[in-house]
């Protein structure tokens, strides 16, 4: 072969070799991370798209139990996992073996605060958090902050300043602004409902609109005005009697059917939501120029 038709044969495999890459993205968290198969969702925006990885193909994972602090995973013998660990593995060891891409921890206005304090062992928040951070590394991987909290009152406003000055100590990089972005259309649309009537916990259709637009900007690097799809998947809201047929004929995808059996009844429904082209332009608009604000303060960090 001549020298231009060995570099064209190397490019090839190069090429070919990158596009058949994959990103493995691990989801630690409660409720509000797996509501609406965020992971998968997320996954599915910036597949191929992730700043650095371009042409990967994003594995998306997840990993803890509902209604708890991720810091309880380092309490002494703690073994309440719902999702995503192997019997007697631990989510350190998982970090360790497994070794995942991207973590993106689900980091909690009110647990910064205080709230789930440790009462028998075990770190706090913050402090669990930075030994995650350290892990993730150690691992080969890199640390994301899923920003989440969905309240009005001071305590979150406080909240989102410690988790922003925490990602500034533990050098984070990848920084989902959800809580931040949702303060911000509270005060400039209060009458765009983020969550459903019947559910004040976690988002509704457009508060999962939303957070899909901060991981878009925040992985990608890139606006994302315009490239979200108008309609998407969502769990059902409020109390219902599962579809018993759809839950019978329900076939689970790789990443569903690692979670709770529990949840195939929210994700059996197949239901969609559709939001408007001047609600999703707005959101998508909020989640960028809120990733950008948070990106020059984490730039600045020494």
């Amino acid at each position: 072969m001549t020298p231009r038709v060995l570099f064209a044969f190397a490019l090839l495999l190069l090429t070919q070799s990158w596009a058949e890459a994959q990103t493995t993205f691990l989801f630690a968290g409660s409720s509000s991370m797996y509501w609406n198969d965020l992971p998968r969702e997320v996954a599915k925006v910036v597949d191929g798209k992730i700043a650095g990885r371009i042409g990967q193909q994003v594995i998306p994972e997840a990993v803890g139990r509902s209604g708890s602090d991720i810091r309880v995973y380092l309490e002494p013998g703690f073994s309440r996992y719902e999702y995503g660990v192997k019997s007697g593995q631990t989510f350190l060891d998982k970090i360790a073996t497994e070794k995942p891409d991207i973590v993106a921890m689900m980091v909690v206005c009110r647990f910064i605060m205080g709230d789930d304090a440790p009462k028998s062992g075990g770190p706090d928040h913050a402090t669990a958090i930075t030994t995650y951070c350290k892990a993730i590394r150690a691992a080969g991987g890199e640390p994301m902050f899923y920003e989440m909290g969905w309240g009005k009152d001071e305590k979150h406003v406080e909240g989102r300043k410690r988790i922003l000055e925490l990602a500034k100590q533990n050098q984070i990089k990848l920084f989902a602004p959800c809580s931040t972005a949702w303060a911000r259309v509270y005060a400039e649309k209060p009458d765009l409902a983020l969550q459903h009537p019947q559910d004040n916990s976690h988002p509704g259709d457009a508060g999962h609109f939303l957070n899909l637009a901060c991981f878009y900007a925040a992985l990608t690097g890139a606006s994302p005005v315009g490239k979200l799809p108008r309609t998407f998947h969502v769990w059902p809201h409020g109390k219902y009697e599962a579809d018993e047929a759809k839950l019978a004929a329900f076939k689970p995808d790789a990443y569903q059917a690692k979670m709770a059996k529990w949840m195939f009844k929210h994700m059996s429904m197949n239901a969609s939501a559709t939001l408007e082209e001047e609600t999703a332009r707005y959101l998508e608009a909020v989640a960028w120029e809120t990733w950008q604000e948070v990106k020059q303060t984490l730039l600045s960090a020494p």
